[in-house]
């Protein structure tokens, strides 16, 4: 049976996401045709990207964990994203106010509330069944990244250019699933209130708590290798519209694509993890980067090979995105769960930070193929070396 963190932190990710899956649809184009960014440009504000995202998922993740208030933790995540998108809608319409600024804020709210939401999922789950809810969520999630690019495709084939009304429609949206975290998500507390300041955890104690946990710095290093070479979403979509040059009105399509896949493995593979191992089926998935990178690099990304690279990346996420926190819920205790998880995400975030720029620097410097072959390889090798980093069969920290 769900629990009603489960159905509410669901929904709160779907509405959540037709917001911000909109907008993130529209951005790799608003960047390159609409300021005139090159690969490096898209790179550079990736770096951005996930540095503000990285910066704040450590103070999301000690506070919920400090004051054992995820909820509201993750719901002053989710009312920042959304105060965003109003900025987004007056940069669209007073054209002196920068939009960048307002895409780099909303990172600080993703970055508040994404340790502290799936803290709060594993706290409502059996230790068993920590994967196979993880997927749930991120297939509610999903569905909600699916309608956003299709809400987006369907407003530039009206208008095209129309960012403003993608702007507006996002802002409407987003206050729905704020709503929904704040009205139906309950507190899950590890501990009693502390009747003086000196009995609560100090900060420090907290992550020297996650760093001492078995098996986490196993996985900090697997992630960080990994990660390192994971090209990420944005580059993948431009390379596959450049090569064709292929109507910009299509390009939201390319997220939905991935989309679908994804909403219909997550679950399955979530099941999968809780039964052979959360190690086996996040490798696996990065296998699947590997198969992605030689497609590529060797095809001529017409319609059916790009149709296999969409699904090839949708599948790499259902195997990795909800494995992560799942993987790491099963190690760390539950008074340090939030700040567990977000030390591996940060993790991941700053290599992500590295991969945009080597990728940008290989690409540049040697073209496509040559660019995703040294990756496939190299995510070969880091496939190779995570293997005996990543715990094989954790034993779950006690609820």
């Amino acid at each position: 049976m769900l629990s009603q963190n489960l159905l509410a932190l669901g929904f709160t990710s779907f509405f959540s996401d037709i917001s911000s899956e909109m907008v993130v649809a529209i951005v790799p184009l608003f960047l390159t045709t609409g300021l005139g960014l090159g690969f490096f440009g898209v790179a550079a504000y990736e770096a951005a990207y996930q540095g503000t995202n990285a910066v704040f998922r450590i103070w999301g993740g000690s506070v919920a964990d400090k004051r054992q208030s995820h909820k509201k933790t993750a719901a002053t995540g989710y009312s920042i994203s959304a105060l965003t998108r109003v900025g987004l809608v007056i940069s669209a319409l007073v054209t002196a106010v920068p939009a960048v600024p307002f895409l780099l804020a909303d990172r600080i709210g993703k970055g508040l509330r994404t340790a502290p939401r799936d803290a709060l999922i594993s706290l409502s789950t059996a230790p068993n069944r920590l994967a196979m809810a993880f997927g749930i969520h991120r297939a509610m999630d999903t569905a909600g990244a699916l309608l956003g690019p299709l809400i987006a495709f369907f407003i530039f084939w009206q208008a095209d250019g129309a960012f403003d009304a993608i702007f507006m429609i996002s802002a409407l949206v987003a206050a729905i699933g704020v709503a929904t975290i704040w009205l139906f998500a309950e507190e899950k507390p590890q501990r009693a209130p502390a009747k003086h300041a000196h009995d609560t955890p100090r900060i420090r104690d907290q992550w020297r708590d996650v760093v001492s946990s078995k098996g986490v710095l196993g996985i900090a290093g697997g992630v960080a290798m990994l990660g390192v070479v994971t090209v990420g979403d944005a580059f993948i979509y431009l390379l596959m519209q450049r090569t064709n040059n292929f109507d910009a009105r299509y390009f939201p399509l390319l997220f939905v694509g991935t989309a679908i896949v994804y909403l219909a493995l997550a679950m399955p593979l979530g099941r999968l993890a809780d039964r052979v191992g959360t190690r086996a089926v996040f490798l696996g998935g990065n296998i699947v980067m590997v198969a992605l990178y030689l497609v590529l690099a060797f095809s001529s990304l017409g319609l059916g090979s790009a149709l296999l690279c969409l699904g090839l990346l949708g599948a790499y996420y259902a195997a990795t995105d909800g494995v992560v926190p799942a993987m790491v819920s099963q190690l760390v205790g539950p008074q340090v769960r939030a700040s567990g998880i977000s030390f591996i995400t940060v993790i991941i975030a700053v290599s992500r930070m590295i991969s945009g720029v080597a990728f940008a620097t290989l690409f540049a410097s040697f073209g496509r193929t040559t660019a995703m072959v040294v990756l496939a390889i190299a995510m070969s090798a880091a496939v190779l070396f995570s293997f005996r980093l990543l715990p094989s069969r954790p034993v779950s920290a006690s609820q």
